[in-house]
């Protein structure tokens, strides 16, 4: 397992990390979200709570007020229950909408937004009760009970030391008036938000740094892993080698297969061959119907001398063709003139052997 690790010495590619994303797979730190959602309750309690109660409060007060007046009859029943839960309904829509928006917003913060099917998609491995007894009990599961349990401790400690220096004094403000009580129990309660605010903020801070330094740790990647998803995405070089050969392969073919049709083949006289079709008044200038060297040089030679076209050396004019010149495509211009010279030798020599 160690080695495994010394191994992965390679940065995450752009691939990997966007298969991994694919996956639903992204660094993502809970005591983020926490912080995110420790926020949204202060708003909540602070200005929406107020709004909500002051909405369902009024329907508490006639139930309980009137509780007399209403029969729970088969008749009645159905529409009570209704009213009742759409008043409750309606009053904490807002206060559950902004806490579960807080909690997806954080999500996209931290990572690109993506869906991910493989999340949600059933699998019977989840199902095996070995499995999920070492999802509870496993080491993971062990470091996340632990650190709730330390930021538990951690949080207790900071409000025990607010409070405490605050607790003198409290017993005096049993015979003052309600106001004061308010007052000062909003002093209290304003001090232990700030200070249990500041550390939920430090600990979101620290979990996301090192929760995006695990996760580039654990995305890293071995040599041989680079390698392997190189010949995934550009193909195996042994195969594309392969294909390539095919192809010259039977682009060769069907060259020889063209060399009979040609007008004339140019020769350097032996190293280079390049053979010329041209048909007056169907063609605007001579084409390159083949062209190779060496061996294929001399097999187009060959298969010229068997089906009786014309073979010329020029070994310059053979030489700039092979370089410049495009398979079934038309010489370049700067030829026209060397290459109608020997044209026309081609055709006085066919006027004399007729």
């Amino acid at each position: 397992m160690a080695a495994d690790k010394d191994q992965k010495t390679h940065e995450p590619t752009d691939k990997k990390l966007s298969d991994a994303r694919a996956k639903g797979d992204i660094a993502t730190a809970t005591e983020m979200r926490h912080a995110v959602m420790f926020v949204a309750a202060i708003v909540v309690a602070g200005g929406m709570g107020s709004a909500a109660l002051a909405r369902i409060g009024p329907m508490l007060v006639r139930l309980w007020g009137s509780a007399d007046d209403y029969r729970l009859e088969p008749d009645g029943a159905q529409a009570f229950a209704t009213g009742v839960l759409a008043t409750v309904a309606g009053g904490l829509a807002p206060v559950l909408g902004l806490l579960f928006g807080s909690a997806m917003l954080i999500l996209f913060v931290q990572g690109r937004p993506t869906l991910s099917w493989s999340r949600v998609k059933p699998k019977f491995s989840k199902l095996s009760p070995v499995a999920g007894f070492g999802r509870i009990f496993g080491k993971r599961a062990f470091v996340e009970f632990a650190k709730t349990l330390a930021k538990c401790g951690v949080v207790i400690t900071i409000a025990t030391m607010v409070i405490a220096p605050r607790l003198v004094g409290l017993d005096q403000l049993v015979h003052t008036e309600p106001r004061a009580i308010a007052q000062a129990a909003g002093a209290l309660v304003l001090s232990l938000i700030k200070a249990v605010g500041l550390l939920v903020a430090c600990i979101a801070a620290f979990d996301f740094l090192y929760q995006r330094h695990a996760y580039r740790q654990r995305m890293m990647m071995s040599l041989q892993e680079v390698k392997d998803e190189h010949k995934q995405s550009e193909g195996d070089p042994k195969i594309k080698a392969r294909v390539r050969a095919i192809g010259i392969q039977r682009s060769r073919r069907r060259m020889m297969a063209a060399v009979p049709t040609a007008s004339v083949i140019v020769t350097n006289p032996t190293h280079y061959a390049v053979a010329l079709k041209y048909d007056h008044g169907a063609m605007a200038a001579p084409v390159v119907v083949a062209k190779g060297m060496d061996e294929v040089a001399l097999r187009i030679r060959e298969i010229a001398e068997a089906a009786g076209v014309p073979i010329v050396e020029s070994p310059p004019l053979a030489r700039a063709l092979y370089a410049s010149a495009a398979l079934d495509r038309p010489i370049p211009t700067e030829h026209f003139r060397a290459v109608a010279e020997i044209i026309g030798y081609v055709l006085r020599l066919a006027k004399r052997g007729r």
